[in-house]
């Protein structure tokens, strides 16, 4: 591994268009991938564990603030849990609040991973038109171990990746003002969301506008309320609980700082916010670098993975499942690459690293030992590999008919 990172010139790993490639993207199966079938059935599998094991799924806290909203009950309970996003949430979770309980969390937890099925279906025909279906099947199984933790907990960062997806397939396809409601809508979903959203507006000023009215649409959905004034206290509220919520001084979390206070690098009340505000500022930086060097295609899906990464890194409340967003992205990268004649190695590659994010699936013999800092190495290899492609790589908008795109699965 260390050798990859010696080259002298970065490796070339194909990550949009195949008209973007020196070598054109082999054609794949067109009948359904055996990821799609080993995907249902994960979903099958979880889905009987939760029948089993109710208390696993948190979709009971979408649930009280659905009813909270309806009742004009109080959103936002004291402390660094409960429920973490816009008052927009509940309308999310509110069809599903109108089913009786169990069953509204098997119709969420469906719900969630149909809505990624189609999300990654549509990445893949952006990311390889002519093996869609396969690439799409691909990229699910190496998904599958990373997933489990947050289909089981009905975790929304499902939906939001979901999203996030698609408005990457739309920036890169062209489509940037949809792209823009895309991410608002992201944002709405999740408020973490902002942050590739931010990024990819970067590369992609044409959804600006529509992103910029996608969340003046739906604050003012948060607003429709037969009691304005409880609506308004609502979204006071939020921002009260998420400055409270982004500090927290207890609980298990797999962001840097974590891994640092592990290793009793920093004391455990360190709050890292000069650290944050630098790889802030880094981010950036590799995003609007990645905006005037390549094609807006390749710009837009470069600054999601630039976004997610950040996420897990830098995000004070990282949790174990949320890094299935890095998971997928790899996977994309690796069913590209292994359809790719000559990017086997990168495709390898890749492929390690995803299924490194889903250690806590292969038994506390290889999970224990690793539990701590695997997926935070592997989302900095990641980062690392992002930033010296950004940087090194040849200026591509100068010469269009010698494109290659970014190495992110190495």
């Amino acid at each position: 591994m260390l050798k990859l990172f010696a080259a002298p010139q970065p490796l070339r790993l194909p990550l949009c268009l195949p008209d973007t490639l020196s070598q054109p993207v082999t054609a794949g199966r067109t009948t359904p991938h055996p990821g799609l079938w080993l995907w249902a059935m994960m979903t099958a599998v979880i889905s009987i564990i939760a029948v089993i094991q109710p208390h696993r799924c948190i979709s009971w806290i979408y649930r009280q603030a659905a009813e909270a909203w309806a009742t004009a009950s109080p959103l936002y309970a004291p402390g660094l849990h409960g429920f973490l996003y816009f008052p927009t949430g509940t309308l999310v979770y509110g069809p599903f609040a109108l089913l009786p309980q169990p069953f509204d969390s098997h119709a969420w937890r469906l719900f969630l991973s149909a809505a990624l099925v189609l999300a990654v279906r549509r990445y893949a025909r952006t990311l390889a038109p002519a093996a869609g279906v396969a690439a799409a099947g691909m990229v699910l199984a190496l998904a599958v171990p990373a997933a489990v933790i947050d289909l089981l907990r009905g975790q929304m960062t499902l939906l939001m990746a979901a999203i996030l997806l698609v408005a990457a397939a739309d920036a890169a396809d062209g489509h940037h003002r949809r792209a823009g409601f895309w991410l608002a809508l992201a944002v709405f979903v999740k408020p973490l969301a902002l942050v590739p959203a931010v990024l990819i507006i970067v590369a992609l000023p044409g959804a600006g506008l529509s992103f910029a009215a996608g969340l003046l649409i739906g604050v003012t959905v948060g607003m429709l309320h037969p009691h304005p004034d409880y609506a308004m206290a609502q979204w006071v509220a939020m921002i009260d609980k998420l400055r409270v919520a982004a500090s927290p001084d207890s609980g298990t979390w797999f962001d840097i700082g974590a891994l640092l206070k592990r290793l009793r690098l920093i004391e455990p009340t360190e709050s890292l916010f000069g650290l944050r505000l630098a790889a802030a500022l880094s981010t950036l930086f590799l995003a609007l670098l990645a905006a005037r060097k390549f094609p807006t295609r390749i710009a837009a899906v470069c600054c999601l993975h630039l976004g997610c990464c950040y996420l897990l890194l830098w995000n004070p409340r990282v949790e174990e499942g949320s890094y299935v967003m890095l998971a997928l992205l790899l996977g994309g990268q690796a069913a590209i690459a292994a359809r790719t004649p000559g990017h086997g190695r990168q495709a390898l590659i890749a492929i390690c690293l995803c299924l490194a994010l889903g250690t806590h699936m292969y038994g506390d013999w290889l999970y224990r030992p690793t539990a701590a800092w695997i997926k935070q190495v592997v989302a900095l290899i990641h980062m690392a590999t992002l930033a010296w492609n950004i940087l090194a790589s040849k200026n591509y908008r100068r010469s269009p008919q010698n494109i290659h795109a970014l190495s992110m699965g190495n």
